[in-house]
């Protein structure tokens, strides 16, 4: 069975080498989506009777390493230099520094990495993240599966 929590947060990014608008400073209202697949707890009396995982969990999960990490922060791509340059003199501004350019299917692939070895971590072999949607803006999303890893 599978099931999904939803997770949204602000944040700014540029593509530098873009052709057009995108290689200027600007932001997202950025929203994941995260598909889990398990099987059903069954064991009687037990906190997950009848769940595959508490959704709270699944959304305490997003938050500390998604919404936490990213909200209001800048993604800045490490070869970016006019980027990196500006918060170095500027450490007081959140920045999330990564070794890609900043597009969504990047930072796609960069979450479900990282979110797929907390939820390994976690709950082992019991709960397996499958994908994850990533709407860049409410017409555009990225959808990133267990296969597309690399």
């Amino acid at each position: 069975m599978i099931v999904s929590r939803q997770v949204e947060w602000d944040m700014g990014h540029r593509v530098m080498n873009h052709h057009s608008k995108c290689r200027n400073v600007h932001g997202h209202r950025y929203k994941l989506e995260a598909f889990l697949s398990g099987e059903l707890v069954t064991k009687e009396a037990d906190s997950s009777e009848g769940m595959v995982i508490d959704f709270g969990d699944v959304k305490s999960v997003l938050l500390e390493h998604v919404h936490d990490v990213l909200d209001h922060g800048f993604l800045v791509w490490e070869k970016d230099l006019m980027m990196m340059n500006f918060f170095k003199k500027n450490p007081d501004m959140k920045h999330i520094v990564v070794p890609f350019t900043s597009t969504a299917e990047n930072l796609a692939a960069w979450i479900f990495k990282n979110l797929e070895s907390q939820f390994n971590n976690l709950y082992g072999k019991n709960l397996r993240l499958e994908e994850i949607y990533l709407w860049e803006t409410p017409t555009s999303k990225v959808v990133c599966k267990r296969g597309d890893i690399k």
